[in-house]
């Protein structure tokens, strides 16, 4: 079956080329990375929506991020463990609580920082 066709209206046939230089090339090319776009829908975003794109995903290193997720859930299984009635140390059970906060705030922190 084939695409249907487009309106008039809505058809992109006329281009246009600019020129820029290397550190415009590179940060089209991040904002291209961070938003999972194209260039071209990332132009047309800045330009006729006036606004930046927003990183689809987290900019920090995904290995450090998938590293601090699995620690999470490390501690989470750990907690688990401790709360299905087996007698905890009051004094573990408050290091693994805050230790799960902290990492809460480092996993929020990292994924807003955009």
């Amino acid at each position: 079956m084939a695409r249907p066709k487009l309106p008039q209206k809505e058809k992109r046939d006329i281009k246009f080329t600019f020129k820029m230089n290397e550190l415009e090339l590179q940060a089209l090319a991040e904002l291209t990375e961070y938003s999972n776009l194209s260039p071209t829908e990332v132009i047309r975003s800045c330009v006729f929506k006036n606004r930046l794109l927003k990183a689809k995903i987290p900019v920090v290193d995904m290995n450090t991020y998938l590293e601090l997720k699995k620690i999470g859930t490390n501690i989470n299984q750990i907690a688990k463990q401790y709360n299905s009635g087996k007698e905890v140390p009051a004094d573990k059970l408050r290091v693994f609580i805050s230790l799960k906060v902290k990492l809460d705030s480092i996993l929020n922190k990292l994924i807003d920082d955009r």
